[in-house]
């Protein structure tokens, strides 16, 4: 698990600096950990799945849900833990369907899905979600929205005096793609943005920590970059 995470890192970094990178790794199956401040800036990519639901949680935070509305229902349902009209709702499952045709009613291949909550001071929040029906070997259970410190921006040191963050491995994504080293539907841009999510998250934070300062992966890739 560590050798994945760091040279998934490695990888999106190594598309800064080196044109001739490649990106490849397999998929890994689990929830994505999502913090609250990361999540209402974004729009989620959710993939459900025949014979499958795919969850959106918000147990680990203190907001309740309120209204949902899926842009284009003629394919996919969602249900509750409970009735949103309790107050109590914490849980979405998304189920997908076979079509149904709405008169004068739009269709997409992936469509938006819009979450508004309440916490417990009352705030409301807005979350947005890309939708996609899915037929390939399920890559994730679902996404749970997480409560972490706002205004917390995590770096690393490389090298004495020289420091990355997350913002610069998602950036050495954004330039992989546009290279064409990798596609944006390729399984393992979903598990390069699920290892960003999780590092906003200080989940993986101590383990990327002892690897670059060790320079295991980032020395043989960046060379006399950093």
């Amino acid at each position: 698990m560590k050798t994945l995470s760091c040279s998934l890192v490695t990888a999106a970094l190594a598309a800064v600096f080196c044109p001739i990178s490649t990106i490849a790794q397999s998929v890994a199956s689990g929830y994505q950990i999502v913090g609250r401040d990361i999540a209402i800036n974004r729009a989620l990519d959710v993939k459900v799945y025949p014979g499958r639901a795919s969850v959106i949680d918000f147990s680990q935070t203190d907001e309740v849900i309120g209204y949902v509305l899926i842009a284009d229902p003629s394919r996919l349902v969602f249900g509750t833990d409970t009735e949103l009209s309790s107050g109590r709702a914490k849980t979405i499952f998304l189920r997908s369907i076979l079509p149904l045709r709405f008169p004068g009613a739009t269709t997409a291949n992936i469509t938006s899905l819009s979450i508004k909550t309440m916490d417990s001071q009352h705030k409301q929040r807005l979350y947005t979600f890309n939708v996609t029906l899915a037929n390939n070997r399920p890559e994730q259970l679902g996404i749970q929205i997480a409560t972490v410190p706002s205004g917390n921006r995590q770096t690393l040191g490389i090298s004495a005096g020289q420091t990355i963050t997350a913002s610069d491995v998602e950036r050495g994504l954004k330039i992989a793609i546009q290279r064409r080293y990798t596609t944006a539907n390729d399984p393992v841009v979903y598990q390069v943005r699920q290892f960003l999510d999780k590092l906003k998250n200080r989940i993986l934070l101590m383990v990327i920590s002892i690897y670059f300062k060790s320079n295991l992966f980032l020395s043989p890739v960046l060379g006399s970059t950093i």
